[in-house]
């Protein structure tokens, strides 16, 4: 199916080739052989990071690149946090795509709503107050429950995907390791946060825990650090590849 799809097919050749999947091995050429390298589960999961955006036409004033660089990076952070920490096989496999959708909301607000959203973003540029918070008071929803609900109506998804979603800003745990995919996903989109991959959205972010401050509440050594935030790097590349 994937070779019937010839763009599809060249972004996951190129993928399976590039820094973060090739490791300098031998070059992929086909299809076959870049599903082979990726993995099936990569593939469905790259597959979801190509074609999504897709049912999102470009706005006018609207960063998307910026926006799907952020839900690629906050996607990829979440299965790397969830094969340490989540024991349920259902909340690892899920794990990206509940990351990837994480912000869906805001596209949903731009799309019901593009002036008028538009103009709300223009004017909050430099309040200070939450997104979420503003959000509800103008139209008394915030994007993170307006894109649980949006998921939940018209895509089959598991509920626990569409909690993950909905609970990206309320699910930060004060200390320790995240309990569930809810806590995961909210850990995954303040560290894309405290790294720079922001969402495309003029806002100032609330007071954050580092990076660092972070890697040591989850227990990751000095290594294990390093090599993640090298791997954040090279997502920003993959996200450029993914979404040209």
């Amino acid at each position: 199916m994937i070779e019937t799809e010839p763009v599809l097919a060249g972004k996951l050749i190129r993928l399976a080739n590039s820094v973060l999947f090739g490791g300098g091995r031998e070059r992929a050429d086909e299809a076959y052989s870049a599903v082979l390298r990726l993995g099936v589960k990569m593939v469905l999961d790259l597959v979801y990071a190509v074609e999504i955006p897709k049912a999102f036409k470009k706005l006018r004033g609207f960063d998307h690149m910026s926006f799907w660089k952020h839900s690629f990076a906050v996607g990829f952070l979440s299965r790397t946090l969830s094969m340490k920490f989540l024991k349920d096989k259902e909340d690892r496999e899920i794990s990206y795509l509940a990351g990837l959708l994480h912000d869906m909301g805001i596209l949903v607000f731009h799309h019901l709503l593009e002036k008028e959203y538009r103009d709300f973003l223009e004017r909050i540029e430099t309040d200070p107050r939450p997104l979420q918070e503003l959000e509800e008071k103008q139209f008394g929803i915030g994007h993170a429950e307006l894109g649980a609900c949006f998921i939940e109506r018209w895509w089959p998804v598991s509920d626990l995907l569409v909690r993950g979603v909905r609970g990206h800003h309320a699910g930060l745990p004060s200390s320790g390791f995240p309990e569930d995919l809810v806590q995961l996903v909210a850990i995954a989109n303040a560290l894309a946060n405290s790294n720079g991959i922001l969402n495309g959205v003029v806002h100032p972010l609330p007071p954050a825990v580092s990076s660092e401050t972070w890697m040591r509440r989850l227990e990751f050594s000095p290594d294990d650090y390093e090599i993640l935030t090298g791997k954040i790097e090279e997502l920003v590349q993959t996200a450029e590849m993914l979404l040209d």
